[in-house]
């Protein structure tokens, strides 16, 4: 953002203003204040962002949006709710921006493809993207903040927890292109079935005005009975844009798309869809190919996203922000093909929000665990423990766990012998604790 006249800000907000000056950023979390900062005081069910606004102005905040003047020595603008101030300012300040915008939802593979469209679009010009996991309604308007009049490029993850999540956060974007990735059964408890998360994802294609630039993975057949005329990327034949001979190693993944080949430094074979998809949409756009190879091949993952990490004498795979049964198979096979001298073995957590089928989704994770060979996993959660009463494991060592008291005890045994460790869980269980010390 550049300086922005907190008069134009109380114009978009309806506000009344006491004070006068300039801000340089948009904060609502009062850790996060960088000097020239506005911060505006959301109410929560818990917490109410008055109560730090002190401490953003200690830590450099210089204005405030409140819903009542405070006893601060800083410009403050007064609104009647500073959620909905939030939301007007946003919207009239992405309207103020000339970017290319570029949308990504999908139940998988939405950070790696926004990594890879930053590594690729950076290279062409002023690029932004969607920082870390802020992939919600306030994680939009905060993104929009970061970017500037003279940025080209906005990239924005949409996440998909509730229905008309995507919906909204398109409405705010307004995005020129998009890209619909894989299809899994996540947070499914929020709706009626399977069909329904696919058409909540699509909902973003109705934002985008030219159909031109409307891209989805056309392996899954749900998305494929949505489909008016958009292009299609993945591993079927029946795709436009078709990913073939897909080798996998400790530096990366080669492919061919449409018999042409590529490669990237990304790990697992399952990266080289989500390529396809952001070559085609880049190639729509204009992007040079050696522009689109250049950053293929420089791709920085967002954290805790298949993360290599060395801890003690172990090689860790952390993979610890989400997980849903499509992404923690693909993360055991990673475990399985990487090229590593010491044991493979496996600590998963329960995948939450799954729905009736749970136990059985539950249960094809155990199935990969054999069909990969690991031979030993550390499994935490009531769901797990359901799924192994009906399903048993012949060569696999299993050890579950109620508590994490417990899981974290054994794991940290684990770290000091030479083996390979995958740490895959649902947010909810926050499985990057296992890498602290006690």
């Amino acid at each position: 953002m550049r300086d922005l006249n907190l008069e134009q800000v109380n114009t978009w907000v309806h506000g009344s203003l006491k004070g006068k000056g300039f801000i340089q950023g948009v904060q609502v979390d009062n850790r996060k204040i960088t000097r020239g900062d506005l911060f505006v005081c959301l109410r929560g069910e818990k917490v109410d962002g008055h109560t730090f606004a002190q401490n953003a102005v200690d830590q450099g905040a210089v204005a405030l949006i409140v819903d009542r003047y405070l006893d601060i020595d800083v410009p403050q603008i007064l609104v009647k709710d500073t959620l909905e101030a939030l939301r007007l300012f946003g919207r009239l300040y992405r309207n103020s921006l000339n970017a290319t915008f570029i949308g990504i939802t999908g139940s998988n593979g939405k950070t790696s493809t926004k990594d890879i469209l930053f590594s690729i679009f950076s290279r062409v010009g002023k690029t932004i993207a969607t920082h870390a996991n802020q992939n919600t309604e306030i994680g939009t308007y905060l993104n929009l903040f970061r970017m500037d009049y003279d940025t080209e490029y906005g990239i924005f993850e949409m996440g998909l927890d509730m229905p008309n999540d995507v919906r909204l956060m398109t409405s705010i974007v307004k995005p020129d292109a998009a890209l619909v990735m894989s299809l899994a059964p996540t947070h499914i408890v929020n709706f009626r079935d399977e069909q329904h998360i696919a058409e909540e994802k699509f909902a973003i294609f109705a934002a985008v005005v030219n159909d031109d630039a409307k891209f989805y993975q056309g392996d899954f057949e749900l998305y494929r009975n949505l489909d008016r005329g958009y292009h299609t990327f993945g591993f079927n034949e029946s795709n436009e844009t078709i990913v073939s001979d897909v080798k996998s190693d400790n530096n990366g993944i080669e492919f061919k798309v449409n018999g042409t080949p590529y490669s990237c430094n990304l790990l697992g074979a399952h990266q080289a869809s989500n390529c396809a998809g952001v070559i085609a949409l880049a190639r729509k756009l204009g992007v040079d190919d050696v522009d689109i190879r250049e950053g293929l091949n420089h791709v920085a993952l967002t954290s805790l996203r298949t993360e290599l990490v060395e801890k003690d004498k172990s090689l860790v795979l952390l993979d610890a922000y989400k997980s849903n049964p499509i992404s923690a198979i693909y993360a055991i096979e990673l475990l399985k093909n990487y090229d590593y001298e010491g044991p493979r073995v496996a600590v998963l957590s329960d995948m939450v929000e799954l729905g009736d089928n749970s136990v059985e989704h539950h249960i094809e994770v155990l199935e990969a665990l054999e069909k990969y060979e690991i031979a030993e996993a550390y499994l935490y959660g009531p769901e797990f423990k359901q799924a192994l009463t009906r399903y048993t494991l012949d060569n696999v060592h299993v050890h579950h766990y109620d508590t994490f008291e417990a899981l974290y005890s054994d794991v940290q045994g684990l770290f000091k012998a030479k083996q390979m460790i995958l740490i895959k869980g649902s947010r909810y269980y926050s499985l990057e604790r296992l890498m602290k010390e006690a």
